[in-house]
């Protein structure tokens, strides 16, 4: 019921009912960052516990009223079963608000690995042919790689704000939920560490990340083939 903008308007004296949910779901501000909300758990919390709450008042209201119209009274069992019906819902709805921003994550990560091989071939291209890192990740940044393309241009912005190279790369490994970007970040961070080939590190990665793409084509194609049978089957029947 709350959009990113009211949440971050809701009143500080209601906050501290986000603060006390934030040590219950302390991972929720992980999953936040890595969804690219721009909003504090507390103030998300709070808000998914009024929005949840609206919903079981809602819900238990409906109920009331529908009894009421069956029975033509609201006798105490009817009561009860309308708060009981209230509280599930208001439990129903919080847990999908809390569980929202992991989703939001994972299809983010999704978006990610849909460009990160075309992104980071372009860098293995411009790092071979005697380009910097750093332009190598401007230019990326200013591409049309999809999110692949923001989350660079974040680590450029970092590098201008005085991070080194090293410390951009690790915020962004520990920010993003995807494996694969994590793992280009850690190997071009170890190769900076220990003075190795950066274009050996991106060629590995690239290496993997074929190998996770030719996989996931094959294990779609035998999916697809299954179905397939089936709606032949099916359709012979």
């Amino acid at each position: 019921l709350f959009s990113v903008e009211g949440a971050n308007k809701i009143s500080r004296r209601l906050t501290w009912i986000g603060k006390a949910l934030s040590r219950l779901f302390y991972s929720l501000k992980y999953d936040l960052r890595r969804a690219e909300l721009p909003i504090e758990a507390e103030q998300y919390l709070t808000a998914s516990f009024l929005s949840a709450l609206a919903y079981g008042l809602l819900f238990s209201g409906l109920f009331a009223v529908l009894f009421f119209a069956k029975e033509q009274a609201l006798s105490q069992s009817s009561i009860l079963l309308s708060a009981a019906l209230g509280l599930l819902f208001f439990l129903l709805f919080f847990t999908i608000h809390v569980i929202y921003p992991g989703i939001l994550a994972v299809q983010v990560a999704a978006a990610i690995d849909r460009n990160l091989l075309f992104a980071l071939k372009g860098m293995l291209v411009q790092i071979t042919s005697g380009v910097s890192l750093y332009d190598a990740m401007v230019n990326v940044s200013k591409e049309d790689f999809g999110i692949v393309s923001m989350e660079f241009e974040e680590v450029v912005k970092g590098i201008s704000a005085g991070l080194s190279e090293k410390q951009a790369l690790e915020r962004l490994a520990l920010k993003t939920k995807s494996e694969y970007l994590k793992k280009a970040c850690w190997q071009l961070v170890t190769a900076m560490q220990s003075g190795a080939s950066l274009q050996t590190a991106l060629n590995a990665v690239v290496a993997v990340l074929l190998g996770y793409q030719f996989r996931s084509i094959k294990d779609y194609a035998a999916e697809l083939n299954l179905w397939l049978m089936l709606y032949l089957l099916l359709a012979a029947a």
